[in-house]
């Protein structure tokens, strides 16, 4: 019986220690990556092979580094999973660099089973890396790229992030590795002012109250476009106005061509000089150039005032329709007066009527009216060829006239009464025959002025 008892004890010993060796961990890096001046965990993916039955067992370290989970699991028949966070204590985290250290999981009926981990400890300024996508000058938001060098989570994480086009601020979570685009939109306006270039982007970051400063390089590819305006305004004083304006996002070289003819450039004026002039013909082509900056613009008006020319058009018109008029009149009759001074002061005028004939016309008669209240003075001038007194007519005969003849009829007309204020006189009349045709015309009204004067003798 003693020998079967001993027996059947080392069978169940060995036994026991084949279920202990049979525990085996095997561990998978989930983001092993400390950073120094923070308190984020290394994570492990631990797959836990149990041949024997369920049991409850806890994890832990001998140098004071944090393990999770804290309290007692069950580690299940078979193969499982467990995830495991490691928190090294500040005094740790200030060896930049890898550490190894052990860990140890108690179970209940396996006992202990240990094993090394490994991780790395950065700082955080180590850890990201700021830059952003080529920016063009028809984008609307501006893409920046946080992207995360190193095996481990950052969660929660405060950027700000500020350049040239925008400032913002941005609350993220970082997996290893992870690059997250951030979209900040930003103001068209200020787009259009900046040149093409390379411009800091900056970066600032908080996180468990830990402050870090990155800069990264924003990339502002060119664009070249220039845009013109023309505007045309007005009719006797017109505006012209021509405007280029740089759109893109380099400087550009631009260049303004006027063109006026040698007439209209007489009248016209600039808004200031124009930099070089070319003739050619009867055309004088204006030029102004400027180098423009971005979102700046060249503006150059004519003003054509066309006053002058019209006021003298149209004088030209007229004397050309009247001089057509008198052309197409066969014979014209302007009618003179002026003040006479007599030596017994009796109120006198001085008619005269000049005759013309553009043409040849026959059997003339030149017919005047006497004012009232006034007498023909027959010692002057020449004499009526018929007085007619009931209508107080004056009439002067004359047989033809050549294309060209001129003849002057003048008489003098004399009153007691003192006239006061204008004398009117009325307009006198010539009857003519053309090809056999009868034809009238008459003069122009007259008055006097009395400070012309002339002594009769």
């Amino acid at each position: 019986m003693k020998k079967s008892s001993v027996i059947l004890a080392l069978g169940f010993s060995i036994l026991l220690l084949q279920v202990v060796a049979a525990i085996s961990v095997n561990e998978e890096d989930k983001g092993s990556v400390l950073i120094a001046e923070l308190e984020n965990p290394a994570v492990f993916e631990f797959t836990i092979n149990n041949p024997g039955a369920s049991e409850i067992a806890e994890i832990y370290t001998l140098i004071g580094v944090k393990m999770l989970p804290d309290r007692s699991f069950e580690i299940p028949s078979g193969n499982s999973t467990l995830e495991v966070r490691a928190y090294l204590p500040s005094s740790l985290r200030k060896n930049i660099g890898f550490l190894n250290f052990e860990y140890q999981i108690k179970g209940e009926k396996s006992g202990i089973f240990s094993d090394t981990l490994r991780v790395k400890i950065v700082q955080l300024k180590d850890v990201l890396d700021i830059s952003s996508e080529r920016l063009s000058p028809a984008d609307k938001a501006a893409v920046v790229l946080v992207r995360n060098k190193e095996n481990t989570f950052i969660e929660g994480l405060s950027l700000k992030l500020s350049s040239p086009l925008f400032d913002s601020v941005q609350k993220i979570s970082l997996k290893p590795y992870e690059v997250v685009k951030v979209r900040i939109p930003f103001d068209q306006e200020t787009v259009k002012s900046l040149s093409a270039g390379a411009y800091v982007l900056n970066a600032d970051a908080e996180f468990q109250g830990v402050k870090q400063h990155w800069e990264g390089v924003l990339n502002y590819v060119e664009k070249k476009d220039i845009s013109e305006i023309k505007s045309t305004e007005g009719f006797v004083i017109r505006k012209t106005a021509i405007s280029q304006t740089n759109e893109g996002n380099v400087p550009e070289n631009v260049r303004i061509e006027m063109t006026k003819d040698v007439l209209s450039r007489l009248f016209t004026i600039f808004s200031f000089e124009p930099q070089t002039s070319e003739r050619s013909g009867f055309f004088v082509t204006y030029s102004w150039e400027k180098r423009l900056e971005p979102s700046s613009s060249l503006t150059v008006t004519a003003t054509t005032n066309y006053t002058l020319p019209l006021v003298f058009l149209v004088l030209i018109i007229a004397i050309a329709v009247f001089v057509t008029m008198v052309m197409r009149t066969n014979v014209t009759l302007h009618k003179r007066v002026s003040f006479v001074k007599t030596k017994g002061g009796e109120f006198a005028l001085k008619v005269r009527l000049h005759l013309k004939a553009n043409k040849y016309v026959e059997n003339i008669q030149i017919i005047d009216r006497l004012p009232g209240m006034t007498v023909l003075y027959d010692q002057f001038g020449i004499k009526p060829d018929k007085i007619d007194p009931a209508t107080r007519r004056l009439i002067w005969k004359v047989d033809r006239l050549n294309a060209g003849e001129e003849r002057v009829f003048s008489y003098i007309v004399y009153s007691k009464i003192k006239v006061v204020g204008r004398f009117e006189l009325p307009s006198a009349a010539a009857i003519f025959e053309r090809d056999g045709k009868a034809q009238e015309v008459s003069s122009n009204r007259t008055f006097f002025v009395n400070e012309t004067t002339t002594s009769i003798e």
